[in-house]
């Protein structure tokens, strides 16, 4: 599986875990829905702001975020 993939399917678990739509967190984290919708697919590279953006969206750390892939 590709690095885009795998921040996808982080950010989705994340966002579900909090019990937040897509349209909300991009609202939280200023970004348009379909770049949240894009990231969590995996379908584009993504710029680290863009992860930096969603995670204050879901109130986490850029730590927290990547631990998994340590």
């Amino acid at each position: 599986m590709d690095l885009n993939k795998k921040i996808g399917e982080r950010i989705s678990q994340l966002r579900k875990e909090r019990k937040l739509t897509a349209e909300k967190l991009a609202w939280g984290s200023d970004l348009s829905k379909s770049c949240v919708c894009y990231a969590e697919q995996g379908a584009r590279d993504i710029k680290l702001s863009t992860i930096d953006a969603i995670c204050k969206g879901m109130q986490i750390s850029l730590a927290e975020f990547f631990k998994p892939f340590v």
